[in-house]
């Protein structure tokens, strides 16, 4: 032993290295009350009754039957054994090397075992977790890549599937120069074509399609094929020869994009790992859309302009090379690594509704019977944009419609959240009590869906608030959205109200402002400024909220929630003149409006904001 740990020694001197190192392990030990070593004559132990080690536990607990034990293993698994242990000799080199690689397999042929346990169990959120891990540990066992693949299919998140599929053949071809085996491909194929068999409808199906179909049945249909999303590559951003910028910075800022995409749910965002072997190629976008399978190709350049780095980043065609969408941002070279994250949020805030407008354009030119699922939901939320009743009624035509092609697509079933929440909160629901009902089973299907929904989970939150004043239950969902999409301008925004209705209006200011910050150009901005100007209204800053709410009215002047906070704030200001035509505009969108009918559905949990909210109202000149 000594010999394999002291090889440039002499056999004398390494024994004498091995007793001095003995020496001091016990005077350490002895210190903390400890002698974990036992010595016999020509043999050195660890005292089994003294001490414990980790690894043996392992072993038990791999070696086990238990499912319970399989996940005391994963537990105990750390990371490569004796991680980040200093090189000794060649030889104890070569041994640990050997034995890292023993154990890992062992950890991994564990975690396999739990996660088709936990997929057989329906746990597939546990299953995504440790296949997702698995692959950290060894990028290039396809097996797992095919495992993840069917962990996010159950879990309802198919563009995860589609990308993870992209990942695995770049790594394989990268590393190993082999394309996937016949099972992957068979695998991805299944998705691409949906010929799966689908799960039988549940009874009262047409009856009740807004309830959705259960989880398990998403797995077996193609997001691409059934619900026609768009496919976006992002690709490294590029330095000019010689700027202060490293090449790495540029990867870091796509790669940060497909994270915060990623997060959004759509549109589909082809993996960094594959999207990087083009970094350094003059290949054209048709050639790139091809290879990647993607639709649109978003690229970037970071060029040093004095003290300030300019980022540009623009969004294009695939096929034609035509571009949709071009933006620059200036920033300070001071921290700018610190912000790289911040940059790369909002730069993909920004590409999202700019994709989006792209699709809704193309869209416009096929006939209905071509539409997918996504573009009927694409055109829906352009007819809602409009806030008039015969647009919304419309809007909710097109969600029927989208339903129909394709019941298991989870966005349909968030964007009826929001049609409820419009026709509820504009005055225009024929049935409000309908519509409520309504509201909740779009709700339950889409978070069975996709139980991660950042902006379903943002919006039943604000609405639980609105229409339920259940402000805890809200505020949980609302945290849960938080989580999901930290970077999520949508989900951000749909937080901010309930927070000023509970008193927290710094930090409802705070959620509006960083929302706005992320999408300054998003073509909901009324909405974003009317949010923020609750926040103000409720921690008593009567100008900042009617400044805010002016700007959003300026925007669009149909929107009754914010018409109605803006004249109260100006009413309460004495600004009654600039109020009237507000009020006008108000009571001809919104005629049955009375203050005292509406004044026990304001969610305000402080009863004197109820009271002095009715005050400016009827100062304003709304029917009392």
């Amino acid at each position: 032993m000594s010999d394999l740990l002291w090889t440039r020694s002499g056999a004398e001197q390494a024994r004498h290295s091995l007793r001095q190192t003995l020496v001091e392990m016990r005077r350490v030990f002895t210190a903390e009350g400890i002698e974990p070593l036992a010595a016999d004559i020509g043999t050195l132990r660890l005292a089994a009754d003294r001490v414990t080690v980790d690894i043996t536990a392992f072993r038990a607990a791999a070696a086990s039957t238990a499912e319970a034990d399989w996940a005391e293993a994963d537990r105990l698994y750390s990371g490569p054994f004796l991680d980040r242990f200093p090189a000794v000799s060649p030889g104890f080199d070569d041994w640990l090397t050997q034995e890292r690689t023993t154990w890992t397999e062992r950890a991994l042929e564990t975690m396999a075992r739990l996660a088709d346990a936990k997929l057989e169990a329906g746990d597939a959120r546990a299953a995504v977790t440790l296949c997702e891990r698995m692959l950290r540990l060894d990028p290039l066992r396809e097996d797992n890549h095919r495992r993840l693949m069917t962990a996010y299919l159950t879990a309802g998140r198919r563009a995860d599937a589609v990308r993870q599929y992209h990942a695995c053949v770049t790594l394989l071809r990268q590393d190993l120069d082999v394309g996937p085996s016949a099972e992957t491909e068979a695998l991805f194929q299944r998705l691409r074509t949906g010929n799966d068999k689908l799960a039988d409808k549940p009874r009262g199906f047409a009856e009740e399609r807004e309830r959705g179909p259960e989880p398990r049945a998403i797995g077996i249909r193609s997001l691409l094929a059934a619900a026609g999303v768009p496919v976006v590559a992002i690709l490294p951003f590029r330095s000019p020869v010689g700027e202060v910028i490293p090449e790495w910075f540029g990867e870091g800022i796509a790669e940060d994009i497909v994270g915060v995409l990623a997060g959004l749910r759509e549109p589909v965002v082809i993996s960094s790992n594959s999207s990087r072997r083009f970094r350094d190629t003059d290949f054209g976008l048709a050639h790139i859309g091809d290879a990647l399978g993607a639709d649109y190709v978003a690229s970037g350049s970071v060029r040093v302009d004095g003290r300030s780095a300019r980022i540009a980043v623009e969004l294009a065609e695939a096929r034609s090379g035509m571009v949709v969408w071009w933006q620059a941002y200036d920033v300070s070279l001071t921290g700018i690594f610190d912000v790289q994250a911040a940059i790369s949020a909002r730069i993909a805030n920004a590409l999202v509704p700019r994709l989006n407008e792209a699709e809704l354009f193309a869209s416009r030119r096929k006939g209905p019977e071509d539409l997918g699922a996504y573009h009927l939901v694409l055109q829906a939320r352009d007819r809602m944009f409009h806030f008039t009743p015969d647009t919304l009624d419309e809007a909710g035509l097109l969600l029927e419609s989208a339903a129909t092609r394709d019941p298991y697509y989870a966005p349909i079933y968030a964007a009826m959240i929001e049609w409820r929440c419009y026709r509820i909160f504009q005055g225009w629901s024929t049935d409000r009590e309908a519509d409520i009902r309504g509201l909740e089973a779009a709700a339950s299907a889409v978070l069975r869906l996709d139980p991660n929904h950042a902006r379903a989970l943002a919006l039943y939150g604000h609405n639980r608030t609105i229409i339920g004043h259940d402000y805890q239950e809200s505020l949980d969902l609302l945290d849960r959205a938080v989580d999901a999409g930290p970077n999520d301008a949508e989900a951000l925004i749909w937080s901010s109200p309930t927070l000023a209705f509970v008193g927290r209006t710094d930090e409802a200011i705070a959620r509006a402002s960083r929302a706005i910050e992320l999408s300054p150009q998003d073509p909901m901005l009324f909405r974003y400024e009317h949010f923020l100007g609750i926040g103000h209204y409720l921690a008593g800053d009567l100008d900042k909220a009617a400044e805010v709410g002016l700007r959003s009215v300026a925007r669009h002047p149909n929107f009754t929630s914010n018409l109605r906070y803006t004249v109260a704030a100006l009413a309460g200001l004495g600004r009654k003149a600039e109020a009237a035509p507000l009020v006008e505009r108000l009571m001809a969108l919104q005629p049955t409006l009375r203050v005292a009918a509406s004044l026990p559905r304001y969610p305000f949990t402080d009863q004197s904001k109820r009271e002095q909210h009715a005050r400016y109202l009827r100062l304003a000149g709304v029917p009392g």
